[in-house]
């Protein structure tokens, strides 16, 4: 019951974060509102209980992968094979650069070798979800974007590589660079390997069932969804098992499924379709979490902590840890042969300020208390990895309002995109004005279809709910006509967009939102119609 509980007063804050944001806040990201809802969650003492204690392999595994893996499904394979070098240059290479410069630098105030580069190494992955946080309304460069996406994606295993070599020199007072190249090796390696091919047998077995006889037949597409969706889950915690890295295996299948659902959206299409819709409401829902959960450790980090030296030390820590690793980043970007075409300096320091941390950063350092280090360092390395994770935050928020493009203002499409639906509806109004249809189907068309604007009120819904229950039920034929008048009216709206849409492609993406509606809208009449 406990997990239950827990599990809606997630989803739950996470819907109310997104309810605000559209309803009040939106020129700021939905996950910097999930993340002040979770300190509020933490602050308060009833709502505290309701949370469980944070455990960075059920985060890791239950949150983290499937948000990797449906990552990697909208990420084509042939993009990441074109530029393996620079990714392999991103997430190695770049890694270990800022892990040395930054244990040099947390050695340098006077921290052992052994806990700094533990620090460092906590520091270094990225999180392509918190990203998306501080370049809200915002332009990244394409090409940019596309090296910030695919290093989130793949620099965990070097982070967590690092992070085990520095913790066996800290307990062992050792260093064994040699069996961290070979653990790398064989993690990285092993993961892409187990990824691919339980990924592999799972997309074949689908095929195969998709081109069987009975791969029409509604019982059959639920064993097919519900094993797309278990898919990240039964990749992660196998690769963990075997102690290869279950983050490399999730973004290898999802790049697989990628290649798959590139070539089979119309195998199936209503599963396809169906996927899509869940795994981005999965998506949302996971975002939210990410940031909600953030900002409660945040504050169960913080809630007993007396500000002495060791509170001004772990700020000081963590704001050489930021700095290190924006520098690196920064002219890594600038001068590596790796990365194609030349980067200029503005495009390098987006670049470096756009690699945010966030949930693995966390999940890293929590894994710390379960590799005894005693107390005193956990404390210091929590603390400063707190302060890294908000200054990479905070930083590039306010940096990138004065060097990166505004996206065309989301109030203002949303403002042209209404214009548009209403003038819309007005034409398919004005066109079946001009057909004969029997006065109950037409006073209920225009009802349906004056709510696609927003012009009826709780008033008349209710007056038609009251029409609606003392009416019979239709006959097949009445149903199969008052289906084809509706497929007509959505078909004089499609007429009338594609009409406008070549006038205004500064807002395509919010004609396209009004097309999807609308063949959803046609294809529930078709459900009706079949009922």
């Amino acid at each position: 019951m406990e997990v239950m509980i827990f599990i809606g007063v997630l989803v739950f804050a996470v819907a109310m974060a997104t309810m605000i944001q559209q309803r009040f806040l939106q020129k700021i990201s939905v996950n910097y509102i999930a993340l002040v809802i979770g300190m509020a969650i933490a602050l308060v003492p009833q709502t505290n209980l309701l949370i469980e204690n944070f455990n960075s392999e059920v985060f890791l595994g239950l949150i983290v992968a499937p948000l990797l893996f449906f990552e990697g499904q909208r990420t084509r394979l042939y993009s990441i094979l074109r530029s393996w070098r620079a990714i392999v240059g991103l997430t190695v290479v770049m890694i270990v650069l800022a892990t040395v410069v930054a244990g040099l630098g947390v050695y340098a105030i006077g921290l052992s070798m052994p806990l700094s580069f533990i620090l460092a190494a906590v520091s270094t992955p990225t999180d392509a979800t918190a990203t998306e946080s501080v370049i809200h309304g915002l332009k990244l460069p394409k090409k940019i974007s596309f090296y910030l996406k695919d290093e989130s994606l793949f620099n965990d295993a070097s982070g967590i590589i690092l992070l085990n070599m520095a913790v066996d020199w800290y307990i062992h007072k050792q260093l064994h660079v040699g069996e961290a190249i070979i653990d790398f090796l064989y993690s990285a390696g092993g993961g892409i390997v187990l990824g691919i091919l339980i990924a592999a047998i799972l997309v074949f077995l689908r095929q195969k069932s998709f081109r069987s006889k009975y791969h029409l037949v509604s019982d059959v597409k639920m064993p097919m969804e519900v094993l797309f969706f278990l898919t990240p889950f039964i990749i992660y915690f196998v690769a963990e098992e075997i102690h290869v890295s279950g983050i490399i295996a999730v973004v290898a299948a999802g790049l697989l499924h990628n290649v798959e659902s590139e070539r089979s959206r119309l195998t199936n299409a209503s599963i396809f379709y169906s996927n899509h819709q869940f795994s981005q409401l999965i998506i949302d829902i996971l975002n939210g979490a990410v940031f909600l959960l953030l900002g409660i450790i945040i504050i169960r980090s913080m809630r007993d902590d007396v500000f002495n030296q060791q509170t001004i030390e772990a700020i000081l820590i963590g704001i050489i840890l930021y700095v290190a690793n924006l520098a690196v980043r920064f002219f890594y970007c600038r001068f590596s042969p790796s990365i194609k075409g030349k980067v200029s300096s503005k495009d390098a320091l987006i670049f470096s300020l756009g690699g945010i941390h966030g949930a693995v950063t966390f999940a890293l350092a929590y894994t710390i208390s379960e590799m005894s280090v005693n107390i005193a360092d956990f404390h210091l390395i929590l603390v400063s990895e707190i302060v890294l994770i908000l200054l990479s935050l905070i930083v590039p928020t306010v940096v990138f309002r004065f060097i990166l493009e505004k996206n065309k203002p989301d109030l203002d499409q949303r403002k042209e995109v209404n214009r548009v639906r209403k003038a819309m509806v007005h034409y398919a109004l004005k066109q079946m004005n001009q057909v004969y249809l029997p006065k109950k189907i037409r006073k209920q068309l225009e009802f349906d279809l004056r709510t696609q604007m927003n012009q009826t009120s709780i008033k008349d819904f209710i007056r038609e709910v009251k029409y609606t229950v003392k009416q019979k039920e239709l006959t097949d034929d009445q149903k199969e006509f008052r289906a084809e008048v509706y497929r007509y009216a959505f078909r004089q709206e499609r007429n009338y967009l594609g009409k406008i849409a070549q006038q205004e492609q500064e807002y395509r993406h919010g004609f396209l939102v009004l097309y999807r509606e609308i063949l959803i809208a046609e294809v529930i009449f078709l459900g009706d119609e079949e009922e």
